[in-house]
């Protein structure tokens, strides 16, 4: 005879198969429902939400129990968890009832099948839909170098590395960036974990008034393959490694065997934060192996004409530019945010963004609230947050803008972020 906990599990079992049937179709519908207490466009987000998770229900669920036995009574947990949901979203139909706002959509999963197939690289841009263009603001920072005697050549690299990002970056119409090399976010220039510089990087965020904060390491420089070369006529006063001829006029022809460097490898992690949570957002390494005179008889300062002009700088030139693609692309995908820095008594609340950055008199912004520490208590997750309600903008000036809140009350420190209409 079944128990009952075997026909809970072969119900949810069997609900988890109807459901997970689906997942070959094509289009998926749901509704979602969310309660209107902080306002129209706050509660049309959180329903949006909710109908994606009922429509990613629909396509696959994973099933969770556990049974645990203590002072001799029994108890079982469970749960169900949606499968991630892909593809082109479309509202079908939205409506107000009860004190609940109602939005039913549906999602066209082919779509997302069809795209990844294609490989759709623009698909990684994340061109908003209503084709708004919002300047972020970006800060980049210095980067520590891990063999600082690899790179004894390079002089300036710390400091100069952030400069060439900046420069790439701000060829962007939709990046305002700003050059900080002389400034780290690692307490320890030693450490190696991005996730340490979260509370650095939201001082820097609240002080420059950015979104994102780019910051990495250079994490070898060494030179890789050396190659034995005949030479006349080089003095052989010098450090190289190699064999030398020392008899008759050995100080005119100055003949050697040298170990020339050809091979030399430039490896770097480029890190991503969102300034506002101190969250990583992106951690990802590159590196080139250069080929050639690669190694200068004087040092040079990096990012120098002569630096570029040389086998390793036109190596590593093409590196940069994917650094500064990649860090692009990626901010593309999130959205535009600013923070409240003020708040009149009689509700007009001011926030560090304005014309400059895109907002127009009329634009509604969704207002989230922080919610203490962060989460897991690992700054660089981010900082939970609630969606409060809405912040329609009422003035903008170059640098600032003027909004009033619809929902909750907002306050100096939270968070504001434009939601394309969907």
């Amino acid at each position: 005879m079944m128990t009952l906990r075997q026909a809970g599990l072969a119900a949810a079992l069997w609900a988890a198969f109807l459901y997970g049937g689906t997942a070959w179709a094509a289009t998926v519908t749901a509704e979602g429902a969310a309660p209107l207490d902080a306002g129209r466009a706050a509660a049309r987000e959180l329903a949006i939400q909710d109908a994606l998770e009922q429509a990613a229900l629909k396509t696959g669920a994973r099933i969770e129990s556990s049974e645990t036995l203590s002072q001799g009574r029994y108890a079982e947990t469970g749960s169900l968890t949606a499968s991630p949901l892909n593809g082109k979203v479309t509202i079908v139909n939205e409506y107000s009832a009860g004190g609940l706002y109602h939005v039913k959509v549906a999602v066209n999963t082919g779509d997302a099948v069809n795209a990844s197939r294609q490989g759709n690289a623009a698909s990684s841009a994340c061109v908003p839909a209503d084709g708004r263009v919002f300047r972020r603001r970006l800060v980049t920072t210095w980067f520590a170098v891990k063999d600082p005697a690899d790179a004894s050549d390079l002089s300036a690299l710390s400091s100069g590395l952030p400069g060439v990002l900046a420069e790439r970056l701000a060829r962007s119409r939709s990046l305002s960036v700003l050059n900080a090399g002389g400034v780290g976010v690692l307490p320890d220039p030693r450490m190696a974990d991005p996730h340490a510089g979260s509370d650095n990087v939201r001082q820097i965020g609240a002080r420059e008034g950015a979104q994102f904060v780019v910051a990495g390491r250079v994490v070898s420089t060494a030179v890789t393959s050396r190659f034995l070369r005949p030479t006349l006529f080089e003095s052989n006063n010098t450090s190289q490694q190699g064999v030398y001829y020392s008899g008759p006029l050995s100080g005119i022809l100055g003949g050697a065997v040298k170990y020339r460097p050809t091979e030399r490898q430039f490896d770097m992690e480029v890190w991503l934060y969102d300034a506002l949570s101190g969250a990583v957002l992106l951690n990802e390494r590159m590196s080139v192996l250069a080929r050639g005179n690669i190694l200068p008889d004087n040092p040079v300062p990096f990012a120098s004409a002569a630096f570029w002009s040389s086998d390793y700088g036109r190596a590593i030139d093409p590196l940069f530019e994917r650094a500064a693609t990649t860090l692009e692309n990626t901010i593309a995908c999130i959205p535009f945010s600013a923070k409240v820095v003020e708040v009149e008594p009689g509700g007009r609340s001011y926030i560090n963004a304005g014309s400059l950055d895109g907002l127009k008199v009329g634009d509604k912004l969704l207002l989230y609230k922080p919610r203490g520490r962060a989460a897991g208590d690992q700054p660089g997750l981010g900082v939970p947050e609630t969606l409060a309600g809405t912040l329609s903008i009422v003035q903008v000036q170059p640098g600032l803008a003027i909004g009033v809140s619809e929902g909750r009350a907002a306050e100096s420190g939270d968070i504001v972020r434009y939601q394309p209409r969907r």
